[in-house]
Parts: structure tokens; C-alpha cells; sequence
């Protein structure tokens, strides 16, 4: 086991730790007006601003991803001007008492006031209620204010790093005021803040106490305490799990190398296979040749002895009509003539054995039958990591955030940004809600709306399943245009610049622009109405009362069926890919792994054992755990919902 760090190593530790502390992760230099994210993380106000600016332009951005952590940090209000955003974040002021700090023990801490003036001048004292190092000339206007005349000047000099920073540099200024300091802590709110912020903001407010009062301690408080353990346990935990994810990321690399060796290894046996098949093959037509050569020898060789008898009786019998007497020629006609029918017998016996060979290879489509050397498979499997908690959120509580007041047929919607939009089938309207569910806007629409889905962050296609789908502007509710489609509508979704719907055992891609048919296929069952496509060449949709189908180009596809899943019209994929199956007839929803295997049933009465209606569409807020769950019932509403 190896031994714990004794107090002055760990101290010596911290110490080092400090100079990451003070160093800018964009530009590696010390900070310049340190400002925190959120997420705690810190940059040079113009670093920090030369990021947003660049990752804001020629984009609709209603905040910035931190650059180290990749966390969504929103502007709020602040929207207008990027190059304002670096501004208005809040100054981390523990860091430039420890830049000061260090500064001051390298005796490169420069007058605070001179440096306003954009004057260098080396710094000989320190005001640990201003926190500002003064030069002596500085030092001596300092004191002669009647303000400052009792404030702690203590000599640079004699500042060293084993100074507790709560000597020096203790002061911490209020986000929202800058420019004071905080004084004043809520209890009720847990808010340190300053005097202006107590006084607006926390006037009402019952246990307001001095800050003094409720920093005392805090150093040796039991929660000070806990706090640093959990972030010294959690954080040899974490290690330990980086650790044992790169062992099974060097394990997987291994094991893709070794396949890969395989394959190869599979190439060259097939080779080898190919190589005796066609050396076979060559055997056999080299024999084949040997022996019907020589039968079509052995025929031409008999004609030929049969055509020099004929002839050599053709030319004596000639000899003997020019040259011979009558009885020469009498003798050899009666002789010719006797020996003429068995020749002609030979003759036909050598003819009728002839025989014509031809020959031709008829290839085996052992090519075009051949479309793989084997299948890979993928065994995943959710790791244990001993001691750190994993919260599954697929298993744990649904939790009902809200509900919209829209009931009846076939009602659909998705989240638009921050707002939720809901078509209403019977009413003949689309309706837009803030993200607490209150209704900002309205438009009706000429045909029944059937499902909905996000075309860009301006404009929503809706579908009717009267082969129409409209083009609607959400801010305010207008409609664009009307597109009509000569295929059966119901479902829409939008993958690559095409719609792709179905209906009737159908479904169709249309173009996005004219709603024209680009393909089409047909499914084995009419209970196709919804396709759920989130990239080119993978969709899922309803393939039977108990089975849906995921259809891919790249060879994942898989049914998935169960005997407790009834018309599973509508599914959907949230953030890790997880997919869930919105059971229609069984009242529940069925969570699968993305390669198909189950995971968890939710019944319907879990998120709320009053609905007695009919799930019809469950839509997840883009990478969160929020969706709706919509019904085809005049009884139940729309459900906002979280995955806790």
C-alpha cells in the first residue's frame, strides 16, 4: 500500500498546484482580469471573450460551451452583443489574490495605482482592507485620506508564502456589485452577497447575518471538512476509473487489431481455397482435353485411312479407262464394285460413332452470393466503478413536471428550443407554449394535423394526413407555404433534407423543398404511422401489433418483439441512444438498448396511475432527460416529463 503524503509534502503539493491555479488553459500564460464560468472554470476575460466571439459568429447561439469541460453555459438576456458576453461574466477574485500573493513574495508586484496610470513602478506595501499594493509615494496619499487612515498597511517585504491569504488578501467583491465588497451573508437564501444586494434582494429575508459571523470556523467546520475528503475520495475515484476505461480502451484496441488480423487471416484461407479449387478445376479441363483430343484424333485418323483407300481406288480405275485394255478395265470394275458396300458400311459405322464436343465454364455465383467474410458483434455491458454511485436514468423515477390543457385525437408535438409546440388534430391547430407550459400563441390551419418536427431554428413542418404538409414560422405562428404530397401522410420527420412519413403499410422519403416522391417501400403491416430517423440510412418504425423494425444500410438492423407490447406506433431515441417504444394498446413504454435488447417496461399508471387513456407520442428535449407524452384521448392531457 502506498503511504499517504505526511503535512509538509502535502503542503509542498498544493503549493505546486497553485501555478495550474494561476494559468490561463487557453493561452498558458498567467491570468490577465480572471472571469469563471459557471462551471468554475477560469479564462482571461479576452481569451474567454476571443472564444465566444468565435464560436458565436454566423450562428444563432443563445450561449457558448466552456472550452475546457464542454459545458452549455446560457447568456440569459445578454444576447445581442457576443462581444459583451466575456464582460458580464463574473471576476474571479481568488485568483488574483493569488496572483497578487504570488507576485508580492517574487517582489514583482507593481503599484496598483501608478499601474491605473499606465505607470510601472515597483510596489513596497500592501492595504489588506483595499487589497491594492501602493509605491511609497502612493502609500503616503493612501494614509492621508481620513477613510483609509486606519486601514492595515503592512510591507511587501514582509509578506511570504506561508502568510495565511486571510492576513492579506481576504476580500471578496460581489458579482453584481463589483465594485463592494461582500459583507452580508443569507441564510435563508444561502447567498453571501453585498449590502446593496441585502437591501434589495434580501430585505425580507429572516436570518441575514454579518459575514464575519458566518465565515468564523469555516476553515475547521465539520463541512469544510467533509467537503475536502469527498473531493480527495471522489477524486482517487475518478482516477481509478480513468484509469480502468484506458485499460479497456488499450483492451478494445487490441481486440479490433486482432479482428482485423482475422479477417486477413480469413482473406488468405480463402485464397489458399480458391488457389486447390482452381487448380482442381484446371486438372479436371486438362484431362477433359487429353482424352477428347485424342478420340477426335482417332476419328480424323480413320477417315483419312478410309478416304486413301477410296482414293487409291479412284485413281486405278482412272489408269485403267485411260491406259487399260477392256479386260483390264472389266476386271477392276467387278473388283472395285465387290469391295464398294463394305467400304460404305465402314464408312457409316466411323460417321454414325463421330461425335461433336464443345465446351463452356458455367461459373458458380460464388462472387455475387459472397457479401461477407463473417459478422461482428458487440457485447456492451454497463460497468460497475467500486465506490463511485452511477445514477442509470433509465431506471430511475419519471417525474411529472407539468401538464398542457390539450386533449383529443392524435395529438402530437415536439420542443422547439425552449418552447413546446403541439399540433391538435381535432381543432385543426398548431399551439406554441413557453417551457412552462403557458400558451403564447396560436394558428390555425386548413386540414387536421397529424405529427410535427423541427426544420430549422426559425420554421416547423407540420403533416395532415390529407397528403399535405405546411410550413409554418413559430415566431409569431404563420404559415410559409403548403407542400402537397401524392403519398399517404401521418408521421414526419426530417433526416438529410428529406421527409421521410408513412401510412398504410408505406413509407416514403419526399423531397424537402417540393414534397415530390424520391423512394418509396412497403412494410408488412398497415400499423405503420410513425418513422423515427435521426441520421441518413437508420429508421425505426412499427412492424406489427407486437413488433417494431430498426432498418439499416450499414447492417445493425433488429426486430424487437414482446408479448406485453400492443401497436407500437410511436418511438423515439433519446440522448444516448437509448430507444423507447411507445406501446399504443398495452398502455406502457418499452426501453431498449440501441441494439435492441430490453432494458426496462414502464407502465403508464408509474408516471400517473389517474391516465386511463392511450399513449400516442413521446418526443425527448434535445440532450436532456425532458420529453412530452401525448395521448389519443379527450381525458388525458399533454405530460411534460423528467427522467430523474
Amino acid at each position: 500500500m502506498a503511504t499517504s503524503l505526511n503535512v509538509g509534502e502535502e503542503a509542498e503539493h498544493i503549493k505546486g498546484d497553485f501555478v495550474d491555479l494561476l494559468t490561463c488553459s487557453i493561452c498558458f500564460e498567467i491570468f490577465k482580469q480572471p472571469k469563471y464560468l459557471p462551471c468554475l472554470h477560469t479564462f482571461c476575460e479576452t481569451c474567454i471573450s476571443s472564444y465566444i466571439v468565435s464560436k458565436a459568429k454566423g450562428n444563432n447561439l443563445k450561449g457558448f460551451k466552456c472550452p475546457v469541460c464542454r459545458r452549455f453555459i446560457p447568456m440569459g438576456d445578454n444576447l445581442k452583443n457576443p462581444e459583451t458576453w466575456a464582460r458580464s461574466l463574473p471576476g474571479n477574485y481568488f485568483v488574483v489574490s493569488m496572483m497578487d500573493r504570488k507576485a508580492m513574495k517574487k517582489t514583482e508586484k507593481l503599484c496598483d495605482t501608478c499601474s491605473g496610470k499606465n505607470v510601472s513602478k515597483e510596489a513596497i506595501s500592501w492595504c489588506t482592507v483595499c487589497e491594492e499594493a501602493y509605491c511609497d509615494t502612493c502609500e503616503d496619499y493612501h494614509r492621508s485620506y481620513k477613510m483609509a487612515r486606519n486601514h492595515k498597511i503592512v510591507p511587501i517585504k514582509d509578506m511570504h508564502e506561508e502568510t495565511p491569504i486571510s492576513n492579506s488578501c481576504a476580500s471578496v467583491t460581489c458579482d453584481e456589485h463589483p465594485e463592494k465588497t461582500i459583507e452580508i451573508y443569507c441564510k435563508d437564501h444561502t447567498q453571501p452577497c453585498c449590502t446593496i444586494c441585502a437591501t434589495v434582494h434580501h430585505r425580507k429575508c429572516e436570518q441575514v447575518v454579518a459575514i464575519d459571523k458566518a465565515v468564523s470556523g469555516v476553515k475547521e467546520s465539520k463541512k469544510a471538512q467533509e467537503l475536502m475528503n469527498k473531493l480527495n475520495e471522489t477524486g482517487k475515484k475518478l482516477d481509478g476509473v480513468i484509469k480502468k476505461r484506458n485499460h479497456y480502451t488499450t483492451n478494445f484496441k487490441k481486440e479490433i487489431t486482432a479482428v482485423l488480423m482475422e479477417v486477413a487471416n480469413m482473406r488468405q484461407k480463402i485464397n489458399e481455397k480458391l488457389n486447390k479449387i482452381e487448380n482442381k478445376i484446371k486438372d479436371e479441363i486438362n484431362g477433359a482435353r487429353k482424352e477428347n483430343l485424342l478420340r477426335l484424333s482417332e476419328d480424323s485418323t480413320e477417315l483419312l485411312t478410309l478416304k486413301s483407300k477410296f482414293d487409291h481406288w479412284k485413281n486405278i480405275f482412272e489408269t485403267c479407262l485411260s491406259e487399260g485394255s477392256e479386260l483390264q478395265c472389266f476386271v477392276k470394275l467387278e473388283e472395285i464394285s465387290r469391295k464398294i458396300p463394305k467400304f460404305e458400311k465402314d464408312l457409316s459405322t466411323v460417321i454414325q460413332g463421330i461425335r461433336d464436343i464443345s465446351v463452356k465454364f458455367e461459373a458458380t455465383e460464388i462472387v455475387s452470393d459472397t457479401v461477407r467474410f463473417g459478422n461482428l458483434h458487440y457485447n456492451e455491458k454497463r460497468p460497475s466503478f467500486l465506490g463511485l454511485k452511477t445514477v442509470n436514468v433509465h431506471t430511475e423515477k419519471i417525474k411529472v413536471l407539468f401538464t398542457i390543457d390539450i386533449r383529443g385525437s392524435f395529438i402530437s408535438g415536439i420542443f422547439f428550443n425552449d418552447d413546446i409546440i403541439i399540433t391538435d388534430h381535432d381543432k385543426k391547430r398548431v399551439v406554441n407554449h413557453e417551457k412552462n407550459g403557458k400558451q403564447t400563441d396560436k394558428l390555425n390551419i386548413s386540414k387536421p394535423p397529424t405529427d410535427i418536427t423541427k426544420v430549422n431554428d426559425c420554421t416547423v413542418a407540420v403533416s395532415s394526413n390529407t397528403e399535405k404538409i405546411f410550413i409554418i414560422n413559430v415566431k409569431p405562428l404563420t404559415l410559409v407555404k403548403t407542400l402537397d404530397s401524392s403519398v399517404p401522410l401521418w408521421g414526419l420527420c426530417l433526416v438529410d433534407n428529406q421527409y421521410i412519413t408513412a401510412r398504410n403499410g408505406t413509407i416514403s422519403w419526399l423531397n424537402s423543398e417540393t414534397g415530390a416522391k424520391i423512394k418509396q417501400i412497403q412494410t408488412t403491416s398497415s400499423d405503420t404511422r410513425f418513422v423515427t430517423s435521426y441520421q441518413k440510412g437508420e429508421y425505426i418504425y412499427c412492424k406489427g401489433g407486437h413488433t417494431i423494425n430498426f432498418q439499416s444500410d450499414v447492417g445493425k438492423g433488429f426486430q424487437y418483439n414482446h408479448s406485453n407490447l400492443s401497436n407500437p406506433y410511436n418511438q423515439e431515441i433519446d440522448k444516448e441512444g437509448k430507444i423507447y417504444v411507445v406501446g399504443y394498446g398495452s398502455h406502457n413504454i418499452h426501453q431498449l438498448t440501441p441494439a435492441g435488447q430490453l432494458i426496462q417496461i414502464i407502465p403508464v399508471s408509474d408516471i400517473d396511475n389517474t391516465i386511463t387513456g392511450y399513449p400516442w407520442v413521446m418526443r425527448f428535449k434535445q440532450n436532456t432527460n425532458r420529453f412530452i407524452l401525448t395521448f389519443n384521448s379527450w381525458k388525458v392531457p399533454v405530460y411534460v416529463c423528467e427522467i430523474e
